[in-house]
């Protein structure tokens, strides 16, 4: 009787060796687009700086765009998750306290690569689903906040829903341009204290609307 033919075995590449290969594209690239911006930087130039091939870079990643699409979700998840560290190790700690440590964790994370950090959430392409990811994040961040705040009293924070909306965007807004200024009016740790009392004042302000003023 005849032996049944062998299953033809489909080889996959190794999981660490692929992710330790897209980490090496990925810092490659990080380091290109730092240098030569959006516009400047070549899948040619990345390959070439991540000691590799210009097909494995096109086995992980069709174009550059790829590439900076993949940077800012590794940013995003990177952010997400360092913020909830913090705000984890503050519990317990007065509310505003845990404001500021969620203030200066947003600042800090912005000045860690800020020349990176302007490529990717400045010159780089906005394709509808590039859109998607960053709405995606800020969600994220603001379900955390708003979770924060809820843990608040309310005579400190009246509307934890609204006040996570209006104290993200003013500190996301406020720390761009204070990360992307070449003259910076005073140290990061002064403007994170003055940034903290805004957000504070914020949260006083934000008492819901009466029934009468819906509309």
């Amino acid at each position: 009787m005849a032996a049944a033919p062998a299953k033809k075995r489909v080889r996959k590449p190794l999981q660490r060796r692929s992710e330790a290969t897209v980490d090496t594209i990925l810092e490659a690239a990080a380091q290109i687009f730092r240098t030569y911006g959006a516009k400047g930087a070549t899948t040619n130039r990345i390959a070439e700086r991540a000691g590799v091939s210009i097909g494995s870079i096109y086995q992980y990643f069709p174009n550059k765009e790829a590439l900076l699409v993949a940077l800012m979700e590794r940013h995003i998840g990177s952010s997400i998750e360092l913020l909830g560290a913090v705000l984890q190790a503050s519990e317990g700690a007065a509310p505003k306290e845990r404001v500021r440590a969620a203030v200066t964790c947003v600042l800090d994370i912005h000045m860690e690569d800020p020349d990176l950090h302007r490529v990717i959430f400045e010159e780089a392409p906005r394709p509808p689903h590039v859109n998607r990811k960053l709405e995606e994040g800020e969600v994220l961040m603001r379900t955390a906040l708003e979770e924060l705040l809820e843990g608040f009293p309310r005579e400190t924070c009246m509307d934890p829903k609204r006040s996570a909306y209006m104290a993200l965007t003013l500190v996301e807004s406020m720390v761009h341009r204070y990360v992307a200024a070449r003259n910076r009016p005073m140290e990061p740790q002064a403007f994170a204290d003055h940034l903290t009392e805004l957000a504070m004042c914020e949260m006083a302000l934000s008492s819901p609307p009466s029934a009468g003023s819906a509309r």
